[in-house]
């Protein structure tokens, strides 16, 4: 009887700990972007935009339930990458993708989404190249994108690497703070 009762303490402390290690499906978030997609793409929400016209696509995590040409402002450029206006998405994160939950809704330019950041304070590496921190990130890349961690942004700030991801969800924390040590780690995506 209590090896049986040990065995479902143990399994039910899994249970939570896996519990705690996703983002909640059912947890709303917002941005306010444009979206972007490439031919044979899905739509993105644009976390940063190319310069080039017509532009090549965006960053940012990728949509589900998303129509790009019902969207306000849909434009289709000569080279096929669609794009919408400013609008503000709705929907809940999986750590791969903001499923939709509502339209997508027309907004102002100045209601923008703003990257957070971080104030350097100068103890900032110098030089050229990539610091080791961040040269690791990028050459992990593959085994990132394996765990559904898309790095949006990523720079050296107060002798740390700050590291901006769609949703700074706890197993997202957790697994980059393990693997690179000092680290700070920040979303874009808001909750609602």
């Amino acid at each position: 009887m209590i090896r049986v009762l040990l065995v479902l303490v143990v399994l039910a402390a899994t249970c939570v700990a896996c519990g705690k290690a996703a983002a909640n499906p059912s947890e709303l978030y917002t941005v306010t972007s444009i979206v972007m997609q490439k031919p044979g793409e899905a739509p993105h929400a644009c976390f940063a935009v190319p310069l080039p016209e017509p532009p090549i696509g965006c960053g940012g995590p990728a949509l589900d339930r998303a129509d790009i040409s019902t969207m306000p402002g849909f434009t289709k450029y000569r080279n096929g990458v669609e794009a919408s206006g400013m609008v503000r998405l709705v929907g809940t994160w999986d750590s791969r993708q903001l499923t939709l939950t509502r339209p997508p809704e027309a907004a102002a330019t100045t209601d923008q989404t703003q990257a957070p950041n971080c104030a350097q304070d100068g103890s900032e590496p110098q030089g050229p190249g990539l610091p080791p921190m961040m040269q690791g990130v990028a050459d992990d890349s593959p085994a990132l994108e394996v765990r559904g961690i898309q790095v949006l942004e990523m720079y050296m700030c107060k002798k740390s690497l700050f590291m901006v991801v769609p949703v700074a969800d706890q197993a997202t924390v957790d697994f980059l703070t393990s693997r690179y040590g000092n680290v700070k780690v920040d979303g874009w995506l808001l909750p609602v």
